[in-house]
């Protein structure tokens, strides 16, 4: 009788199930299954000498992000499932009840004072007393909160406390694993409808539709941060513009100088006019971008409710030969923006105390037109201090 010759499915069903058998031996929960060695039975899966750019070895690759997707869709439909079951459980605090005199001499097995385990006093706390307290808390600390239950699980998703995301609140990205698609997913989620101040995760770069798709996800945002916060990614010109036209809420716009210039600053500000109330700038000096007295005065005629302005300007890598901004440019500022309650300037060298002393001046003839509170200096050899704005020698 002859013997049939294996086929080439013979082989590659023998081989696959030779592979499933050295991938199911592995015991990942063993301590001494290391990702390298993982990482060796799956090269062992491919061909000798196989390099990313095989075709054997970029169905692998690609697994990676499928085994990625089905883990992410286990942990929301987990999650999901949780904060479900705990909408319908109240906000409980257990307390151990404590024996009274008489109790502890009638209970000769009563020990320090406190009684059996089953002697416990429950109070339930209202959901939106619970929410009171919980908003005293950043992001970090209300996901944190999050895991004592499930019903604090439920609480820590409720929009009403994630009016913020930055980096503060966790957003920082600097491990570098959000991109834009991974930000609209997580701003896709119920808990962050009611976003009103939005900081743009570090390294994440905006695409073409990517603030309109932001637009959609958070329709009440008022302030864009891209660059001023620390850990905030950056934009540019275009990007400024691009969300003062589709985030018709915004009042607020925090940015750096790396990609912006004085030009697409002056635009944005003539675009938002008497709705701008808020404008921070910082420039690390490491670009060749800076601020100029033209972009204060413009600042100063088209923004008549403008209630804090802030340029922070650094040491390092500093250009003198950029530096254009001088008080004739502040003293513009203040002068047309009489709504302006905050100042804020770091290392702006060519504004100097008898500046500063002009615009006191000016404000202290006249402070039932200015609204000018406070001036926030840092690099000076001066401060200013509040109540009255007074100018202090260090």
């Amino acid at each position: 009788m002859s013997k049939r010759k294996a086929s080439d499915a013979d082989i590659s069903d023998d081989t696959a199930e030779s592979d499933g058998q050295a991938l199911m031996s592995l015991d990942l929960s063993n301590i001494k299954t290391t990702p390298k060695v993982i990482a060796t039975e799956l090269l062992a899966l491919l061909p000798p000498g196989a390099t990313k750019h095989d075709a054997a070895a970029k169905k692998l690759l690609k697994s990676y992000a499928l085994l990625t997707a089905e883990l992410d869709a286990r942990s929301n439909a987990m999650a999901k499932a949780n904060e479900s079951e705990g909408a319908r459980h109240p906000i409980a605090f257990w307390f151990q009840t404590r024996c009274t005199a008489r109790e502890i001499e009638m209970d000769d097995d009563c020990d320090d004072n406190v009684c059996d385990d089953d002697a416990m006093t429950v109070i339930h706390m209202p959901e939106e007393c619970f929410l009171k307290i919980m908003a005293f808390l950043n992001g970090r600390e209300i996901v944190n909160a999050s895991e004592v239950n499930k019903a604090w699980l439920y609480v820590s998703r409720m929009p009403v406390l994630w009016e913020r995301l930055d980096a503060s609140n966790g957003l920082s990205n600097r491990a570098r694993k959000m991109n834009q698609t991974t930000l609209l997913a997580l701003l896709g989620r119920p808990q962050f409808a009611n976003i009103k101040v939005l900081a743009l995760p570090y390294k994440v770069k905006l695409g073409k539709a990517t603030i309109a798709s932001i637009a959609k996800l958070c329709p009440l945002l008022e302030t864009w941060d891209v660059g001023y916060s620390k850990g905030s990614g950056r934009g540019k010109d275009c990007d400024l513009m691009d969300a003062v036209e589709k985030f018709t809420n915004l009042t607020s716009i925090g940015t750096n100088m790396w990609d912006v210039t004085s030009t697409g600053i002056s635009s944005v500000v003539r675009a938002m006019g008497a709705n701008l109330l808020d404008l921070r700038i910082d420039n690390d000096c490491i670009c060749s971008h800076y601020l100029h007295d033209g972009v204060l005065t413009v600042i100063s005629e088209h923004c008549p409710n403008l209630k804090h302005f802030a340029y922070k300007m650094h040491s390092y890598c500093y250009k003198a030969y950029l530096d254009w901004l001088t008080g004739a440019g502040v003293r513009d500022l203040v002068r047309g923006c009489r709504r302006l309650e905050v100042l804020e300037l770091e290392r702006c060298l060519n504004i100097e105390r008898a500046d500063f002393e002009t615009i006191l001046n000016m404000v202290a003839q006249d402070p039932g037109s200015f609204a000018l509170r406070k001036i926030d200096l840092i690099g000076y050899s001066f401060v200013i201090r509040d109540n009255p704005l007074s100018i202090v020698d260090m």
